[in-house]
């Protein structure tokens, strides 16, 4: 089968959600068929592709960023006196337009999968089957920060975006034959609002033989969160933790400290910084920091999608606390695997819990680890996703899937050859 991936980015180095999703789908569809990318990059990603993909990938195409960081501000300011919301002036061009339809033109694919909904606003003029794989449901993002944060400004910004979201997300949407969903949650929403297209939950997943513990001695007392701090969910959810939560945990273990790791922190959280509060910025690894910890938090309030920061703690041996929106579209238990708490008192009562009681903690590391294995390893995800591949391109699904049945068809890798 040929495969056409379509994405925002070129997803290397896989350091952030969206990159580590469309990076380990190229991988495991790159195991089975013939697949090439279309992404914005230059020429140190197309190296870093090729260093992590060899000729797995059959061909790589790329296109220089329409914006660069210096123009991000100058872009946001244009998408307010515009009917587009600000992501898709970010994405879109006239130049990646004429590559698709070149590329398109020259070959022909079985599928076509783009990476994101704002990706859907490109045409795709073929006869291949087109599966829009969506990360989040943004509108539905955008309009759970329009209703926690605390600017008015932002608030105005975020429903103006919501409302620009929705629109843009419903119309890419119908302009595809199937969509693949994170979790059940987005599958819901998404069908109320576009109910003829055939959705299939595909989870995001985790290396597990990647995100391995390699270490039986952690800090004391220590609590560990990771993620892009730039992204408005995790910076959000670290203020709240320190602003209402920490301080209960400081009052029962005053040497408590927690490490908060992650690219692009705003300066406000940069300010924050203390012995009890490690602020990292980007690193190039965040395990080793995981590994050290004794409790991984994630006390997120909005965002969309799965948190794959999850499914990398639960694969590391670290107990988790956090709230249910942290741990969306993913099988967490409370107590079971996890400790789910979305009052600031009770979170804070379950970090200690797990600092003093090193039998609850192994218990749940135990359950955790066991689910992740069996359930979320990208090779398991993989295979889902070439599944619904076969079905589609085959049958052509027409109907939805609200009752499917998640059905794992082993596919062994094939040898193809390659252009480079």
């Amino acid at each position: 089968m040929k495969i056409l991936f379509v994405a925002p980015y070129a997803p290397v180095p896989p350091t952030f959600g969206g990159a580590l999703r469309i990076y380990h789908l190229l991988k495991q569809s790159a195991l089975r068929h013939e697949v090439s990318l279309i992404a914005y990059g230059g020429n140190a990603e197309y190296q870093l592709l090729r260093e992590h993909f060899g000729q797995s990938l059959r061909h790589i195409y790329l296109l220089p960023y329409p914006w660069t960081d210096r123009f991000r501000r100058l872009g946001q300011l244009y998408a307010l006196c515009s009917g587009h919301s600000f992501f898709h002036h970010l994405i879109y061009s006239q130049q990646m337009q004429s590559l698709i339809d070149a590329v398109i033109d020259k070959e022909q694919f079985d599928l076509i999968q783009t990476e994101f909904a704002v990706v859907g606003a490109f045409d795709f003029k073929t006869d291949a089957v087109k599966i829009l794989d969506a990360h989040n449901v943004e509108y539905d993002n955008f309009l759970r920060m329009s209703q926690r944060v605390g600017s008015l400004l932002r608030k105005i910004h975020y429903r103006r975006e919501y409302k620009k979201f929705f629109r843009e997300e419903i119309a890419a949407c119908r302009k595809y034959d199937a969509l693949f969903i994170t979790s059940q949650r987005d599958k819901y929403i998404l069908h109320k609002d576009v109910p003829s297209v055939p959705k299939f939950v595909i989870p995001n997943g985790v290396d597990t033989d990647y995100f391995a513990s390699s270490s039986s001695v952690r800090e004391e007392n220590s609590l560990v969160f990771t993620g892009m701090m730039g992204y408005v969910p995790n910076y959000d959810g670290m203020e709240y933790f320190l602003d209402q939560i920490f301080p209960h945990v400081i009052s029962q273990l005053p040497d408590a400290k927690v490490y908060i790791v992650g690219g692009k922190p705003p300066k406000h959280l940069l300010q924050r910084r203390s012995d009890n509060i490690i602020v990292t910025g980007y690193v190039n690894d965040v395990r080793p920091f995981i590994d050290k910890a004794k409790v991984y938090v994630v006390p997120l309030r909005m965002g969309g999608g799965t948190r794959l920061k999850i499914l990398e703690a639960m694969s590391m041996k670290i107990p988790i606390v956090t709230t249910s929106i942290g741990c969306e579209g993913i099988e967490v238990k409370d107590n079971e695997t996890a400790f789910v708490r979305d009052e600031p008192v009770d979170f804070a009562h379950a970090v200690v819990n797990l600092l003093r009681d090193e039998q609850t903690a192994a218990r749940l590391i135990k359950n955790s680890y066991d689910k992740v294995r069996a359930t979320y390893d990208w090779s398991i995800i993989g295979e889902q996703a070439d599944y619904y591949y076969t079905r589609l391109v085959n049958n052509r699904l027409t109907v939805d899937a609200e009752h499917e049945e998640t059905v794992l068809v082993p596919s062994s890798a094939v040898e193809f050859q390659h252009a480079g």
